[in-house]
């Protein structure tokens, strides 16, 4: 499997990043991106971990990374595809954002 971003889930990525930059420094925010994008890489290779999250959306399903929390589903028209909605902090509602 491969994964792609939506745009939605492109722009978090850079408002996280800007974020960190703000919070920390360029360094650190740079190491949590490079996290994030291998956690993208991680779940591609590991389905059987995925969680499912019908309460937000069929065929959503959600993983942990640190504060963020990775929304995903497998691409209709592509099956070797996942697309990776949304990556929001914990705190925020998936069910108004995803």
């Amino acid at each position: 499997m491969i994964y792609r971003l939506s745009s939605r889930a492109e722009a978090d990525l850079a408002e996280i990043w800007v974020y960190s930059v703000g919070q920390w420094n360029l360094e650190r925010a740079d190491r949590y991106a490079d996290t994030l994008v291998s956690r993208f890489d991680w779940l591609c290779a590991n389905p059987s971990l995925w969680k499912p999250r019908p309460d937000i959306a069929e065929g959503l399903y959600s993983y942990p990374q640190q504060s963020h929390v990775i929304y995903f589903r497998v691409r209709g028209d592509a099956p070797e595809v996942i697309e990776i909605v949304r990556v929001l902090h914990g705190r925020m509602e998936p069910a108004k954002r995803v």
